[in-house]
C-alpha cells in the first residue's frame, strides 16, 4: 500500500477535527456531544492514515480499535438533540467501547494479525459483539427518531443516516479489508458523508448568534489553513537558503528557530490581514478581528440606546398616567353635558378627541416601553392570516379583500403578539391608503423564508408612501395623515412595528413596486426550520 493512498483520508481527518474543534469553541446549545463524536471520528481515521503509511502499520493496529467508540458518540449526539438525556446510557456506552478501546490498544494480537494484516484469535467473537452493538445502536436511534417530532425527528433521522455511514465506515470497512473482501479507500467517502451529516443534524439547532459562529470559524478555519499552507510552504523551500551554512545539524535547527522567529512577526499579521479580508467578503456573518472590534462598538450603542429608551419608558409612562385621568374627567364631563342636553355633534366630536388621545397614549407606552419578547415557536402563515383578518374586521364587511399566501409547514421562534401587532399595522395602513384612493384594490401578504430569515410582504395597490416623508418613515410621530383624516394617524404605528422587528434580530423596510403602491418587508430570523416542503397554501382574511 503506498504512501499516497493515505492522503485520501486527510480531508476525512481534517474535518472531522475541524468541525469538532469549532463546536466546541463557538458552539452554545448542545455541549460536547458533537465535538466528542467528531473526535471519535478523528481518532479513527488517524488509524487508517497510520494504517496506510508506510512504516507506521504497527502504530495504526493499536488505534483502529478506537473505532468502536464512534458509536458512544452517536449515542451522546441524539441523547443531547432529544432535549432530555439520558445520562446513565450515555456514561454506559461511553465506558463500554472505551473499555474495548483500550483492550484492542494494549492486546492488538487478539484482533489483527501482526501490522492489522489478518485476524487474531478474538477477532470473530468481537466482531460479532460488535455487529451486535451497531445494529443495537442504530435501532435505538431509529426508534428515538421514530417518537420524536418536528425538527427534532428530522435531526434524528439525520444522525441516524450518519451514525449508518459511520457503522460502514468503521468497523465494516476494516473488517471487511482484513478478510479481503473490499478496499480499504471506501471508508473515505463513507466517513466524510457521516461527518457531515452529524455536523448538519447537531450543528443546525444551534440557535441565533452561535449557529452564526459556528459557521463562520468553519469558513475561516479553512481560510486560514489555505493561507497558512501557501505561506507555510512557501516558507520550507526558501528555509535552507536563509539560514546561514553550519557545520553541524543541531547549528542549523537553532539557526532556523531564529529566522523562524524572526519571519514569524511580520507574516502573523500578514496572514490575518489576507484570511480577514477574503473572509468579509464570503462569510455571511464576518469574525475577524476588526470585525468583532465593529460589533463591540455597536453593542456598546445599542446598550447606550437601550439605556436612554429606558428613560423615555419612565417618563412616557408617569406622562400617560397624568394625561389619562384628565382624560377620564373630560369623558364624564361629557356624560354631564349630554344630561344637559348639549348638542350632539359637538359631544360626538369630542368623545372622537378623547379616543384619539388615548389611542395616542396607549401608542406611546407600546413604542416608549415595551414588554419583554415571549419567543416561542409558532406557524408564521396561521399567525399571520389571524391578525390580518382581525385588521381588515376594524375596517368593516366593504373592506378591501386582503390575500394571505405562503408555506404553511413554515414555522419560527419568535414572539406571537408581536408579530401580530407588525401585521395589524401593515395590513392597517395599506387598508387606509386603499380607502384614502377610493376604494377598490387588494392588500397581499407573502409569507416565505429566505435562508435564516423568515419573510412577510404586504402589499397594497393604493397611492405609495408620500416622498416627503420616505427618509423619516420609521421615525416616530411621522405620519402622511393629518388629524382630520377618517383614519388620523399617531406617526407611531410604522415605528412600533419597526421596534419589534429589530428586537426580534431582523429589520423592516419600505419598497415602491413597479406597478405602483406599497411594500413593506418585514424579517425575522429563522431559529426554527421548514419542517416539510408543502405546497403554497392560499387564504383569504374576510
Amino acid at each position: 500500500m503506498s504512501a499516497l493512498s493515505a492522503f485520501a483520508f486527510y480531508p476525512v481527518w481534517a474535518l472531522a477535527l475541524l468541525v469538532g474543534f469549532v463546536s466546541l469553541r463557538l458552539g452554545r446549545s448542545r455541549g460536547y456531544a458533537l465535538p466528542l463524536l467528531c473526535f471519535a471520528q478523528g481518532v479513527w481515521v488517524t488509524g487508517l492514515v497510520l494504517f496506510t503509511t508506510p512504516g507506521t502499520s504497527h502504530i495504526a493496529e493499536r488505534v483502529l480499535p478506537s473505532g468502536i467508540v464512534q458509536g458512544a458518540g452517536f449515542i451522546h449526539a441524539a441523547e443531547a438533540l432529544a432535549g432530555k438525556p439520558r445520562r446513565k446510557l450515555v456514561a454506559g456506552t461511553w465506558m463500554a467501547t472505551g473499555a474495548f478501546a483500550a483492550l484492542g490498544a494494549v492486546a492488538p494480537r487478539l484482533l489483527y494479525g501482526p501490522g492489522a494484516r489478518g485476524i487474531g484469535p478474538a477477532f470473530v467473537p468481537f466482531a460479532v459483539l460488535g455487529v451486535a452493538a451497531a445494529v443495537a445502536m442504530l435501532a435505538y436511534l431509529a426508534a428515538r427518531a421514530q417518537n420524536a417530532a418536528g425538527d427534532e425527528r428530522g435531526a434524528l433521522f439525520t444522525l441516524l443516516g450518519a451514525a449508518v455511514l459511520g457503522c460502514l465506515g468503521g468497523g465494516g470497512t476494516i473488517s471487511a479489508f482484513i478478510l479481503g473482501i473490499g478496499p480499504l479507500w471506501i471508508a473515505a467517502p463513507l466517513m466524510l458523508g457521516s461527518t457531515l451529516l452529524a455536523a448538519h443534524a447537531t450543528l443546525g439547532r444551534e440557535q441565533g448568534k452561535a449557529r452564526a459562529l459556528v459557521r463562520s470559524g468553519i469558513v475561516y478555519a479553512v481560510l486560514t489553513a489555505s493561507v497558512s499552507a501557501v505561506f507555510a510552504t512557501g516558507y520550507a523551500l526558501a528555509l535552507p537558503y536563509l539560514v546561514p551554512a553550519q557545520g553541524s545539524t543541531a547549528a542549523f535547527v537553532a539557526g532556523a528557530l531564529v529566522v523562524t522567529f524572526f519571519a514569524a512577526l511580520p507574516f502573523d499579521p500578514l496572514r490575518q490581514i489576507v484570511v480577514d479580508g477574503i473572509g468579509r467578503r464570503v462569510a455571511r456573518d464576518p469574525i475577524g478581528v476588526r470585525d468583532l472590534a465593529e460589533a463591540v462598538d455597536r453593542s456598546e450603542a445599542r446598550a447606550d440606546q437601550a439605556e436612554r429608551l429606558a428613560e423615555m419608558g419612565r417618563i412616557v409612562s408617569a406622562v400617560a398616567h397624568e394625561i389619562r385621568n384628565p382624560l377620564g374627567v373630560m369623558l364624564a364631563q361629557a356624560k354631564i353635558l349630554e344630561r344637559r342636553g348639549a348638542d350632539p355633534e359637538t359631544l360626538a366630536g369630542l368623545r372622537q378627541e378623547i379616543a384619539n388621545a388615548r389611542r395616542f397614549l396607549d401608542d406611546l407606552l407600546r413604542y416608549g416601553k415595551p414588554r419583554p419578547l415571549d419567543l416561542a415557536v409558532a406557524p408564521v402563515l396561521a399567525e399571520v392570516t389571524r391578525a390580518a383578518e382581525a385588521a381588515r374586521a376594524a375596517f368593516g364587511d366593504l373592506a378591501p379583500p386582503v390575500d394571505v399566501t405562503g408555506d404553511a409547514a413554515l414555522s419560527a421562534e419568535l414572539d406571537r403578539a408581536a408579530l401580530g401587532d407588525v401585521v395589524k399595522v401593515l395590513v392597517h395602513n395599506a387598508l387606509v391608503a386603499l380607502s384614502t384612493a377610493g376604494g377598490g384594490g387588494r392588500v397581499r401578504i407573502e409569507v416565505t423564508s429566505e435562508g435564516d430569515e423568515t419573510v412577510v410582504r404586504v402589499t397594497d395597490d393604493g397611492p405609495g408612501v408620500p416622498v416627503e416623508i420616505e427618509p423619516r418613515l420609521f421615525e416616530p410621530f411621522v405620519t402622511g395623515r393629518g388629524r382630520d383624516a377618517s383614519h388620523p394617524g399617531t406617526g407611531l404605528g410604522l415605528a412600533i412595528a419597526a421596534r419589534w422587528t429589530e428586537r426580534h434580530g431582523g429589520s423592516l423596510r419600505h419598497e415602491r413596486p413597479p406597478e405602483g403602491g406599497a411594500r413593506f418587508i418585514a424579517r425575522f430570523p429563522t431559529t426554527a426550520r421548514v419542517v416539510n416542503a408543502a405546497p403554497m397554501v392560499q387564504t383569504r382574511a374576510r
